[in-house]
């Protein structure tokens, strides 16, 4: 039992309990990955396309993926419109301006018939984000393995993008290393493009000399309509600004969204909450 699933994490993380008996153990570890018995080979309702760099866990990808699952289908959302999608982009990314924002993200995702959920990564999985579908509505899902503005707007509008431009299957990504084909190449370019007009982002960089206070920094973004972190992680990125730099810039989103030590959010999305994180991060 303890070769085909993360027993400890799953225990940890409060998606099974610890039992006094292997045969109340092992019913549980069944309940959770929906099936009749541990001889059943574990598989996921859907077949991703992973991004590998290194070697990941596999039976740990697939208990992140379950939870994913089994959150997402205790959710009531609405019918979802790829048309309708693509109209309220604008307004998802309004939400880019203030940090205290992005608590809007998971009813304006529901009502666009999109799960929204957060699962913390397991050790060894390397996964900043998900997308698939289930049924005929999209699911994406974080795990705010880096708890930063940059990296929650950048992931979260990556895995949409995948959605917006009608890409087909499912996506488990690590974004510092994507796999190299065209869908992912597009979705990054749309996510990038989406934050930060790249023209506009061209003519800054030009007009700066490549030299950014933190003044400037912030009266960019204040002009984009964007929150400063999403600027200095851009420039971060693309290696303009030492990563050392303007890192108060970088804040976290964790504490905006909630914790809880369940799932994200309840099945009528009341109440926003993410699962308590794992104190460690991958090794």
């Amino acid at each position: 039992m303890y070769t085909i699933a993360p027993i400890s994490e799953l225990i940890k993380n409060k998606w099974i309990q610890a039992a006094d008996s292997i045969d109340d153990l092992e019913r549980q570890v069944c309940d959770f990955f929906g099936i009749s018995s541990l001889d059943e080979t574990l598989q996921l309702d859907v077949n991703f396309r992973c991004s590998e760099h290194r070697e990941p866990e596999e039976t740990s990808r697939i208990a992140w993926v379950k939870r994913v699952e089994n959150i997402a289908k205790q959710q009531e959302i609405a019918s979802f419109e790829r048309k309708k999608l693509e109209a309220a982009i604008p307004e998802i990314l309004a939400c880019a301006k203030q940090v205290e924002s992005i608590v809007q993200i998971p009813k304006l995702l529901a009502d666009l018939g999109v799960h929204f959920i957060i699962v913390p990564h397991l050790s060894k999985t390397y996964l900043d984000g998900a997308a698939f579908y289930l049924n005929s509505n999209p699911v994406i899902a974080l795990t705010l393995r880096y708890d930063r503005i940059d990296s929650f707007w950048f992931t979260l509008m990556h895995e949409l993008a995948h959605i917006f431009l009608g890409h087909q299957g499912a996506y488990l990504d690590n974004l510092d290393a994507l796999e190299e084909n065209d869908e992912e190449r597009a979705a990054n370019e749309k996510a990038a493009d989406w934050l930060i007009n790249p023209q506009t982002l061209n003519e800054f960089i030009i007009t700066n000399k490549k030299v950014f206070s933190r003044k400037v920094v912030e009266e960019f973004a204040q002009n984009q309509n964007r929150h400063p972190g999403i600027i200095i992680g851009r420039l971060h990125y693309d290696k303009l600004v030492p990563h050392k730099n303007l890192r108060p810039l970088l804040v976290k989103v964790s504490p905006i969204l909630g914790h809880s030590t369940d799932n994200f959010c309840d099945s009528k999305l009341d109440i926003p909450q993410i699962a308590e994180a794992p104190t460690n991060h991958d090794d």
